[in-house]
Order: C-alpha cells, then sequence, then structure tokens
C-alpha cells in the first residue's frame, strides 16, 4: 500500500486536501470534549449521506465492467453493514435518524446521485475514492483512544486503509479529463460537511 500522500490526484489538490481531512469536530471527538448534541447532529447527518452514497454505489457498480466490481461488491457490502451500525448506534444514544437533510448534506447527497447518472464509470470510480480517501485520512490523524474510539477505529481500520487503496488502483487505472475537477469537488464537499456538523 502507498501512502495517500503520493497519490497525483491529492498532491494536485493542494491546501484543499487539509481543508477536508482536518475538523473542529474531529478535534473535539479526539478530545473527549465533543457536545452530545453536535454528534447527535453528525450522525443524523452521516446517516442521511450514507444512504445516498449506497444508492451512488449501487450505480457505479452497474455502471463499471464487470472486472472491476469486486472491490466495489464489498464496498457496497460494508457500506450496507455501516447503515445498520448508525441504526444501532443512533438508537442505543436515543438520536433520531429522521431528522430533516440539513441543506449542505443534500447538497452533497444532490452532487454524488447526479454524478452516478449523467457520467461514465471512470468519474465515478475517482469521486468514490475521493470520499473513502478523505474519511480514512480524516480519521487516521486521530489516536484510537478515549469515549469514540469506535469511531476512529471504525474508519481508520487497516481493512479500510486496503478498501480505500484498491479504489485508488481502479482510479488511477481508468483516468478521465475530469478527474480532478471531480476530486476536488469532493473534497470541497468533504470540507463544508465537517464544518457544517460542527456549527450546525
Amino acid at each position: 500500500m502507498q501512502p495517500l500522500e503520493n497519490c497525483p490526484l491529492i498532491r494536485e489538490a493542494g491546501p484543499l486536501w487539509a481543508q477536508a481531512t482536518t475538523a473542529r469536530f474531529l478535534d473535539a471527538l479526539a478530545d473527549g470534549s465533543l457536545p452530545a448534541d453536535v454528534l447527535h447532529r453528525w450522525l443524523a447527518q452521516d446517516y442521511h449521506f450514507a444512504q445516498a452514497l449506497n444508492s451512488y454505489q449501487a450505480i457505479a457498480l452497474a455502471k463499471t465492467p464487470r472486472e472491476f466490481r469486486k472491490i466495489l461488491l464489498r464496498g457496497l457490502v460494508s457500506l450496507d453493514a455501516e447503515l445498520d451500525w448508525f441504526e444501532s448506534l443512533a438508537a442505543a444514544r436515543g438520536v433520531s435518524l429522521n431528522a430533516p437533510q440539513h441543506p449542505v448534506c443534500r447538497h452533497y447527497c444532490d452532487f454524488l446521485l447526479r454524478v452516478a447518472y449523467i457520467e461514465s464509470y471512470p468519474v465515478l470510480l475517482v469521486v468514490l475514492f475521493g470520499v473513502e480517501a478523505s474519511y480514512l485520512a480524516a480519521w487516521s490523524r486521530l489516536r484510537p483512544e478515549g469515549p469514540y474510539q469506535e469511531f476512529i477505529r471504525r474508519w481508520s481500520s487497516p481493512e479500510f486503509a486496503a478498501y480505500v487503496d484498491s479504489l485508488r488502483g481502479l482510479a488511477e487505472q481508468h483516468p478521465h479529463d475530469s478527474s480532478q475537477a471531480y476530486f476536488e469537488e469532493v473534497l470541497n464537499h468533504e470540507r463544508d460537511f465537517w464544518t457544517m456538523a460542527w456549527e450546525g
């Protein structure tokens, strides 16, 4: 596995990569000072996002040639399990996952579904890599300890890192003229989502 920072898409994104993978929300989660209402807001909005991503990945799977589908299939199964995890966690904490979508979350979800329907599979692969790589990088900065270590371990695990590395391979095998632009659009959405999670 090569370090993410060696990826040309990430290098070309410049400071946008750091903006998308660092956040006050994450810092507060890591040191245990994250307010419960902020965590609950993030849970509800990230659940909305995960459902949209589930639809996105299903469309990407259908569009991608069969010889490249196994990686996407594994990701789709893992995401379905992740939705179960969100539901169990929300139930345990008394959090309603039926909260309205925040406009920032809705904008990100709309972007994913629009791209899924209108773009070819190379673009869909790079967008998916952008989503997952930025999440891996964001959570991997944190030490897996404290009251929220379950969250940190989930998205910084060797298994998740291997999945992201596989997506990187697919994205780099299937370059597209729009790859960098779409990758950076994902990073903009990630940055804004973290800000929304913290500020409301």
